[in-house]
């Protein structure tokens, strides 16, 4: 489960922006500029349709308007996923209520993960994950059915989904869950890619695709301590595999001065090349309870900033050197 440290990077009005969740109880957000930290805008969502902590978020762009996609695992035991619009923090579109779903058996299952994505002729899904392992697709705006639905292994809970987009083109879904399960879609048809296969002996929290020299790959954050490489089409582990004193509570892949990285938010921040899983630099420590609990990169200008929190401060570092960068400094 992603706590109320998690960082996502956007852009807002043409600028670089970091949002931070976990004001009010972790019923809120606070967006901060990239460039020289001052408070953008600070917003709490309403008390009368959260019930608990948030804790799945995705910034999608709508057109010229970022939207922020939320899961609410906890209204109603079932789960609601929101959208809200990030410059005026207004509610878009319906909500889409976990009740409104059928039960598989003898419980009703609980939304677990969402993510959006924008399809053919510019139509933007909401790919949703359940507690009984089934995956499904909705549209964003009318909340009515948007595709096949695609099956899981076995009904262990959907943890995390991702969508992305091949070097030749082609869209995929991948999509963990509570048993460590990896496994691919093709995202049109909901046919399975690779897997399902044992990428971790605990349940995968994060799942960030990325590009290497042409080539899409893919990273798991496990809560066993440990991160992998992937190639996404073949279910094959690339490299060493990474691992933590703590649980993984946050991951990023970025480019920085011709090298992708693989950014690590643990007891420490750790940063691994994002091809071969070696470790580059060393881990930064100082954080509150030995726990960094986010992790997020922006581009600025030619460069790339790191920024990392936990529950109580947010700090910037160089992409490319690890050095701390405090928000103002060139």
């Amino acid at each position: 489960m992603i706590g109320p440290g998690q960082l996502l990077g956007a852009e807002l009005g043409g600028r670089a922006v970091v949002i931070w969740p976990g004001s009010n109880r972790g019923r809120g957000f606070s967006v901060f500029d990239a460039e020289d930290g001052s408070l953008v805008r600070e917003f709490v969502l309403g008390a009368d349709f959260v019930v608990g902590p948030l804790c799945r978020v995705h910034v999608d762009a709508d057109g010229e308007r970022p939207v922020l996609v939320v899961l609410d695992q906890f209204r109603g035991l079932r789960g609601t996923l929101f959208q809200v619009d990030l410059a005026t923090g207004e509610r878009v579109c319906p909500d889409t209520w976990g009740k409104r779903r059928k039960p598989w058996g003898r419980t009703w299952p609980r939304m677990s993960a969402a993510v959006s994505h924008r399809g053919p002729g510019g139509r933007r899904t909401l790919l949703l994950g359940w507690s009984d392992g089934r995956v499904e697709r909705v549209d964003a705006v009318t909340g009515e059915s948007a595709g096949p639905r695609m099956r899981g292994t076995g009904r262990r809970q959907v943890w995390s989904l991702t969508a992305f987009t091949t070097a030749d083109g082609r869209t995929r879904l991948a999509g963990a869950d509570a048993d460590g399960l990896l496994r691919v879609w093709e995202l049109e048809t909901g046919r399975p890619v690779s897997g399902p296969v044992k990428a971790h002996n605990m349940p995968i929290s994060h799942l960030v695709p990325y590009q290497v020299d042409g080539r899409a790959l893919l990273a798991t954050g496990g809560t066993d301590h440990s991160v992998r490489i992937w190639d996404p089409e073949t279910a094959t582990p690339l490299g060493t595999m990474m691992v933590q004193p703590e649980n993984t509570l946050g991951l990023c892949a970025y480019q920085a001065d011709g090298r992708a990285v693989l950014a690590v938010a643990s007891d420490r921040l750790y940063r691994y090349d994002a091809l071969t899983g070696q470790p580059v630099g060393e881990p930064v420590d100082g954080w509150a309870d030995d726990a960094c609990t986010g992790v997020c990169a922006v581009r600025l200008g030619d460069r790339v900033a790191l920024f990392a929190a936990d529950e109580d401060r947010m700090r910037r570092f160089d992409g490319a050197t690890g050095e701390h960068r405090p928000a103002g400094t060139a």
